[in-house]
């Protein structure tokens, strides 16, 4: 009787801990559950790697574009479920950082219910990977118009837009010859990304082609499907298949070998496709590195044969541990220091990557979030999840439209601008370009002035939410500016320093 008290109590205990996980006092935050994503599907920084990032005329685009439109969208979205990382259990007990005792992770596992704990249980959104790819043969979207993202995404003072070609989940958006998970097997080979390509450059927009090196569909039967990572810490942790049963899987080393070398000859055919199909292509947007051995690298695409196939190409570092920008992801990640290299913060609207239903961050928090990536010389790709007809909700339309207006009369300010020179400091948020400096001043904002410290001379200083001219007084280091408002507003206001 004793022992069977122990028992029920370990049960509790562990149900107690494992839904704990949901709790706001241990959630994970944004940068914890990025860097876990990144450790699974591979993203490292090869510090031995002697690639330069690219010179190229065509690829300098990036420097000053500033403001992006990423776009997660597939088959997920016929769930209203994030992209790929839903399919996965484990993921509760690897990102809240909770060291759980060996006897709770044995009875877990023992329960068999893999998602215990799991926020999906909250919403019945958990999903086998299975039934997450049967998904395909609902995704029929009738509303999708590339054009109307590329015409929103202007409007707002986007530069560039970036498509999920194929996420984690295999599912590619194109009649790929390589694999049979692609429109060509679903949908009548309808191809999604030629009319994206089309629309962006219908509205003069830079091309970005996100593409995931690790594919779990082509690589189901040789990967596990409980959240990798969680069999370091813990012992007896069994190998899931795509219906999240445990499997045993006796490969030897030549069949491992076989599948690794057809996964570095597929994903090589795969990128070889965008890079060609389509013409210029300005950006390709790797996301983790592929599931293959060092061995089979030989057989996959290279630097070099990208570079070959797209001179001007600007390339993320997620693929091969190098490439021609440093890349930060989520609001909390947001550099605070200049950059000195190429730079870009990925976030997301809502709290999720695909279409999730999810409540939209508010938008002023977005300006201001874009303000402070300029401010150091980062582009800001902000993402946006259409629904499984391939529409933004009317939430998303209501900030891209706030954003308009913002980037209409203040446009100038971050267009083409760059953070102050190393000789220059003020004490807000500033952007430079030519003679014009731009501090930008937030609503919570409580001081009289703005120090302004520059060796420079100002000329005029101009509110441009009224248009009023500002007084400044020059003093020892540079300049006080007066930026009492006779109306404060819910976005950045910007100040104009003109200098001689």
């Amino acid at each position: 009787m004793k022992s069977k008290k122990v028992i029920v109590f370990l049960e509790i205990w562990f149900i107690a801990q494992a839904t704990y996980f949901v709790t706001a006092q241990n959630q994970p935050n944004d940068a914890e559950i990025a860097k876990k994503q990144h450790e699974a599907i591979g993203i490292t920084e090869d510090t031995k790697s002697t690639y330069k990032a690219t010179t190229h005329e065509d690829a300098k685009w990036f420097e000053t574009v500033g403001f992006g439109m990423f776009i997660h969208w597939g088959i997920c979205s016929v769930r209203t479920i994030d992209s790929s990382w839903p399919m996965m259990p484990g993921t509760q007990i690897a990102w809240n950082g909770y060291k759980y005792s060996q006897d709770s992770i044995d009875m877990y596992l023992k329960k068999g219910d893999y998602f215990a704990g799991h926020p999906c249980k909250k919403n019945n959104s958990c999903i086998t990977p299975n039934e997450y790819w049967s998904l395909a043969q609902q995704f029929a979207p009738k509303h999708y118009n590339p054009d109307t993202w590329a015409k929103l995404a202007k409007a707002a003072g986007m530069k560039y837009m970036v498509l999920t070609t194929r996420h984690h989940d295999g599912f590619a958006l194109w009649p790929s010859k390589f694999g049979n998970f692609s429109t060509l097997n679903y949908l009548n080979g309808t191809d999604y990304v030629a009319s994206f390509v089309k629309a962006c450059r219908k509205y003069g927009l830079k091309v970005g082609l996100y593409y995931s090196g690790p594919d779990w569909y082509v690589n189901r039967h040789f990967m596990t499907f409980l959240y990798p990572g969680i069999e370091k810490k813990y012992k007896n942790v069994p190998v899931l298949d795509a219906n999240l049963q445990p499997v045993q899987r006796p490969w030897t080393e030549q069949q491992k070998q076989d599948h690794s070398d057809s996964m570095a000859v597929y994903i090589r055919g795969q990128v070889k496709e965008l890079l060609t199909n389509y013409g210029k292509i300005d950006m390709i947007w790797f996301d983790g590195s592929p599931s293959i051995s060092k061995s089979s690298w030989s057989k996959c695409i290279s630097m070099k044969e990208i570079r070959e196939l797209q001179p001007g190409i600007v390339v993320s570092p997620r693929f091969f541990g190098y490439g021609d920008f440093k890349t930060y992801e989520g609001d909390i990640n947001l550099p605070t220091n200049k950059q000195s290299e190429w730079a870009e913060l990925c976030s997301t609207v809502e709290n999720g990557w695909g279409y999730t239903q999810a409540p939209l961050k508010p938008i002023d928090q977005l300006i201001e979030m874009l303000v402070l990536c300029r401010s150091v010389n980062t582009n800001f790709l902000l993402n946006f999840g259409p629904d499984k007809d391939g529409r933004f909700s009317t939430e998303m339309r209501s900030h891209l439209a706030i954003l308009s207006v913002w980037i209409k009369k203040y446009g100038k300010a971050i267009d083409n601008c760059i953070a102050l020179p190393d000789t220059e400091t003020a004490s807000v948020p500033a952007t430079a370009k030519g003679n014009h400096r731009y501090l930008f001043v937030f609503k919570n904002y409580s001081k009289e002035v703005i120090n302004y410290r520059s060796s420079l001379t100002i000329r005029k200083v101009v509110n441009l939410t009224t248009g009023n001219p500002l007084k400044f007084i020059k003093n020892k280091n540079g300049y006080d500016i007066n930026v009492v408002f006779t109306k404060q507003t819910k976005f950045p206001q910007v100040i104009d320093v003109e200098l001689s």
